[in-house]
């Protein structure tokens, strides 16, 4: 049908907009605090555009129900106030038309929002966390900032850079502290230098014109020695999979992994996210008769009750979580108790302007 068509692409357009206007704004905040760890040195800047990427599964997981809610709600609320729906009512389109072309818009945002929080979102999680930890103990010399000491990845030493442009390293500083057996403590100073990879992926640290001093102030016994080259070779430390295991957490795991998974963490994060699936034809189902308007109130005069009762719902379940998670409450009474809540506001919301409720009414206000 072609007024079918119409109302699907509509609430499309306007979806998809609403979406990547969220998105750009999340995107930007995000965008903002992967740039301040990296200027304080906390990340490598390689790491910024994958974590950033991988970040938006963390995005979409609210973004996703609110795009289709305000979709609905904004595009719905057009034609009412504009009297387009008035009029196709008039021609005889039934308002379950409207049902159907939200409940196909509800199918695709489903399945959407099914793959990011049941697989995307677990496996950008533990992406995330992978290279923060490779990142963390394995820094990058060619990533290293200007006017920063940082440790070595063996822990045996530490390293100070002037400037560094690219891989060519300037003031370079280099202090052994925890040198290996038969060897002294020294100290290693080059006014110039380059970073390199071999293929079995150790960091290679070649100084032009470096002078190195050997010894302890105990024992009054330094070398002096002057290199025309000196060359340095970092082996990476490769993450064990105890350690990563240990440390792993809740959101990095499946659906089926949670259900099997017996502590109150896992349990909030289960009902967490069959919830967010849940939210998305509950919100749709609540806002069709919050977008009723008429001319005289304008487009967008449900706007304001609309987003108080989406806010409402969302920081409830957000708290649930949050409190179930440290052994407060039940998830599964609660999550229940609201998605069951809303679901009855949302069947009320619906049935209020029909016959039987229209008849109810007018007994009881003419009692």
């Amino acid at each position: 049908m072609i007024i079918r068509r119409y109302l699907v692409k509509e609430t499309l357009k306007t979806q998809g907009a609403i979406l990547f206007i969220l998105l750009l704004i999340f995107f930007s905040q995000k965008l903002i605090r992967i740039l301040s760890s990296a200027i304080d040195g906390s990340i490598p800047h390689e790491l910024i555009m994958p974590l950033l990427v991988l970040g938006v599964s963390n995005m979409a997981d609210l973004i996703l129900p609110l795009s289709l809610f305000l979709g609905v709600l904004v595009t719905f609320g057009r034609l009412y106030s504009d009297s387009e729906m008035v009029a196709m009512h008039a021609c005889g389109v039934k308002k379950n038309l409207t049902y159907q072309v939200v409940l196909f818009l509800c199918i695709l945002t489903c399945i959407l929002t099914a793959l990011n929080s049941l697989w995307f979102g677990p496996w950008s999680n533990a992406k995330q966390d992978q290279l923060l930890a490779n990142a963390k103990i394995n820094p990058s010399l060619a990533g290293l900032l200007a006017g920063q000491f940082q440790q070595t990845p063996d822990g045996n030493s530490v390293i100070y850079i002037g400037n560094v442009d690219n891989n060519n390293l300037e003031n370079v500083f280099i202090a052994q502290i925890n040198p290996k057996t038969n060897q002294r403590p020294s100290i290693i100073i080059a006014n110039k230098g380059k970073t390199a990879h071999d293929d079995e992926g150790n960091q290679i640290i070649t100084l032009e014109n470096a002078n190195r001093y050997e010894g302890t102030a105990q024992l009054k016994d330094f070398r002096i020695s002057n290199f025309h080259n000196y060359l340095g070779i970092i082996k990476p430390k490769v993450l064990s999979t105890n350690e990563d295991t240990d440390k792993t957490d809740v959101q990095q795991l499946g659906l089926f992994e949670l259900a099997s998974t017996n502590t109150p963490k896992a349990t909030a994060e289960f009902y967490w996210r069959i919830t967010l699936i849940i939210s998305v034809p509950l919100m749709a189902f609540l806002v069709i008769p919050l977008s009723v308007s008429n001319p005289r109130q304008g487009r967008l005069a449900q706007v304001l009750p609309a987003l108080l009762l989406y806010l409402v719902y969302f920081l409830s379940a957000s708290s649930i979580k949050a409190n179930a998670g440290k052994s407060r409450l039940d998830p599964e009474l609660w999550f229940y108790i609201l998605n069951l809540g809303y679901f009855v506001l949302a069947l009320i919301l619906n049935c209020w302007d029909n016959l039987f409720m229209r008849k109810l009414r007018l007994k009881y206000t003419a009692s």
